[in-house]
């Protein structure tokens, strides 16, 4: 005697919630962050060895 087959339930999730989500929690983090003020590095740049400066002439091939 076959045993009667049990229906099963829909497996599909409705993942509108879970963006939704996820897009309230990254606008809520962008928004509320401090972001800590630029400060100016030092930077040593190096000094020219060339003595001559370079022509300002235009080249046309």
């Amino acid at each position: 005697m076959a045993r009667p087959k049990i229906p099963r339930k829909s497996t599909n999730i409705d993942m509108t919630a879970m963006c939704d989500v996820a897009f309230l929690l990254l606008s809520f983090f962008i928004l509320t962050t401090k972001f800590k003020p630029a400060e100016a590095i030092a930077v040593v740049t190096p000094s020219s060895v060339a003595a001559k400066v370079a022509p300002d002439k235009d080249f046309v091939l």
